[in-house]
């Protein structure tokens, strides 16, 4: 009577324990494939890093040459505005 007890807590204790170990194998599945889909979420993550970093340096590289062309450019000399009907004056006259 005792051996049947003890057989029927052991019965009991394997059913318990196969429940516990599906329940691990699903969580464990489940994780792997939470984590193949974090995976593809990085790879895209990584891709706009890179794409973002060689915008910044095509702009960089953008920026740096029209400040140098502005640098090279050469100031423009100023006209004097005509004065007091000045300007109809030099349309007469062809100037």
């Amino acid at each position: 009577t005792d051996a049947r007890a003890q057989l029927a807590v052991a019965g009991t204790d394997r059913e318990r324990l196969r429940a516990e170990l599906r329940a691990a194998h699903e969580t464990a599945a489940a994780a792997e494939g939470r984590l193949a889909e974090l995976a593809v979420r990085l790879a895209a993550a990584d891709a706009d890093r890179d794409a973002a970093q060689a915008r910044v340096a095509q702009l960089s590289t953008q920026v740096s040459d029209l400040a140098a062309a502005l640098a090279n450019l050469r100031p423009v000399p100023a006209q004097p505005a005509p004065q007091n009907g000045q300007e109809a004056t030099n349309a007469a006259h062809g100037r």
